[in-house]
């Protein structure tokens, strides 16, 4: 058994699931509206950069995380935009179970990257 050939399997299997071909059919009418598209866009370069203050563990302002969590309900108040984070969580929860599934089938101690 060739891993490389199982992973590549394995892609394709994801690229075929439900959960990933309704997250692309759901990116791509996001990306085709532009109101959609911006207000995706300006969360997640929100969202990152509060991650990136976490991960480097700097305090993050009371202010910034209510405005975030602000903004998440705003966006979750429009039907398509609401749709394709679900989606997009659905594909993220598969992902990383695929992670856990190989990480423990490798013994390996993935408990601090969750």
């Amino acid at each position: 058994m060739n891993v490389y050939d199982c992973a590549h399997q394995l892609a394709r299997g994801l690229k075929e699931s439900r959960e990933y071909q309704e997250y692309k059919d759901l990116e791509r009418k996001v990306k085709t509206t532009p109101q959609c598209k911006a207000m995706v866009d300006d969360f997640r370069k929100r969202q990152l950069q509060v991650q990136g203050q976490q991960m480097m563990k700097q305090q993050v302002d009371e202010n910034t995380l209510k405005e975030l969590q602000s903004l998440h309900h705003v966006l979750m108040q429009n039907p398509l935009v609401a749709e394709f984070m679900h989606a997009e969580f659905k594909l993220s929860q598969m992902m990383s179970d695929v992670y856990k599934i190989l990480g423990e089938a490798l013994d390996l101690d993935i408990s601090g990257l969750e």
